[in-house]
């Protein structure tokens, strides 16, 4: 097939998610997929070169307004992101065919007031609930949230990499997705560094006192014994979270009219509040991004600066309910 100016942009749009998926995970490949599939069903029918700046603008303000995958309006994060694909698309093209130089999507702009896609940390309410809960994936959960570690390090994690000793954490595996319902364990983390991280006196007493009743070498594991699957790492924290609301309102959730009470809870969000731990107690910047295994300062120096920012504006808020109450004298 000859690939010119006046092939469609699904075309090329499908040939660029090929080359750019060779040897990335089985994740990467689907996230690409998925964000280009919006791409292809705005302009894919269109030649390349007749694609025009408005078609993709009104594409991201269909998106901007409700995402049909998700039924929620797109973060302005995502629309950041499918902008940069299309770019990424269109200078694809140029490299292949040298004389074309057309890149309608650079003047693509991204609406000021889409949502924000803000990641929050677990409240006092929701910590204590943990903390109290005795579930199947309590030290998954335990260990993500005052540890900091991402599902993917959680999952193969063995008993072998906790030093009692000196209560330290050894992360030095994760898992990459490698079908629709596999995962396989992969040496090195997410950046590829390994990490030493210090676990909480408490925790480690009651990992060891756990590890004496456990009959695998994996801490989390499938009903089996054996690595999670997706969809059964799923199932699990699903159901915790089921228990957790349970506990929260001092209902069955096998009662007809049981119903979630709690906000919705993420396994990041307890990667996340282990980050605002950090910063709370007084951990400098670079600690942190070590002990989270960000490859990028910037990643955690952006976590730290929300939280600052979230400290001051309650901390102006007090002062302002402190200078209306003198008023009010």
């Amino acid at each position: 097939m000859v690939y010119d100016e006046n092939t469609l942009f699904s075309v090329w749009a499908e040939k660029w998610v090929k080359h750019k998926s060779i040897g990335m995970s089985f994740d990467y490949h689907r996230t690409l997929s998925s964000q280009t599939a919006h791409l292809i069903r705005a302009i894919g029918d269109i030649p390349v070169k007749d694609v025009k700046t408005m078609q993709l603008n009104d594409m991201i303000e269909e998106l901007a307004l409700m995402n049909p995958n998700t039924h929620r309006p797109a973060s302005k994060k995502y629309l950041k992101e499918l902008r940069n694909d299309a770019i990424q698309i269109f200078y694809f093209v140029g490299d292949n065919c040298p004389d074309f130089a057309y890149n309608p999507a650079r003047r693509v702009t991204i609406p000021k007031k889409c949502p924000k896609n803000e990641r929050r940390a677990l409240t006092e309410k929701e910590i204590n609930l943990i903390l109290e809960l005795h579930h199947k994936a309590r030290p998954a959960v335990l260990i993500m949230m005052l540890c900091g570690l991402r599902v993917g390090e959680m999952l193969p994690l063995r008993w072998e990499d906790i030093d009692f000793a000196n209560n330290i954490l050894h992360i030095n595996k994760s898992t990459q997705r490698t079908d629709t319902n596999k995962y396989e364990i992969k040496s090195g983390t997410k950046n590829g560094k390994n990490r030493n991280i210090p676990i909480p006196q408490m925790l480690s007493k009651e990992l060891s006192e756990a590890q004496k009743t456990s009959n695998t070498p994996l801490i989390c594991t499938n009903n089996a014994g054996e690595l999670h699957t997706p969809t059964s790492w799923k199932r699990m924290f699903e159901a915790y979270i089921n228990e957790l609301n349970a506990l929260h309102t001092k209902t069955n959730k096998y009662n007809p009219n049981f119903k979630r009470t709690l906000d919705k809870i993420t396994p990041h969000m307890l990667r996340h509040t282990y980050a605002t731990m950090l910063y709370f107690s007084g951990v400098d910047l670079l600690t942190a991004q070590k002990l989270l295994g960000h490859a990028d300062v910037t990643t955690t120096l952006k976590i730290y600066t929300h939280l600052q920012e979230k400290t001051e504006k309650i901390s102006i808020e007090k002062f302002d309910t402190f200078i209306s109450d003198l008023y009010n004298k």
